[in-house]
């Protein structure tokens, strides 16, 4: 487990332009979460001896952002 701080402007944003026209535009992206907990834990699990099956869990958990992953693998030795 561990703790996110933002500081600062956090909304990203990004200044550009065509290089052949010389139009200049900008483009903002989604405001960041000043704190947020970030949160991951999995488990593995050895079948036989040559194969293993896991699942794991990542999170990021804010005021008003949530976001959730789950990720599964599978592993066969040979």
């Amino acid at each position: 487990m561990a703790w996110q701080y933002a500081f600062g402007d956090v909304t990203p944003t990004a200044a550009l332009g065509f290089q052949n026209l010389g139009t200049s535009f900008s483009v903002a992206g989604v405001p960041l979460a000043r704190n947020a907990a970030l949160v991951e834990g999995g488990l593995d699990l050895k079948i036989t001896p040559l194969a293993s099956l896991g699942i794991a869990y990542v999170g990021q958990l804010a005021d008003r952002v949530q976001d959730h992953s789950v990720k599964a693998s599978f592993g066969w030795r040979f």
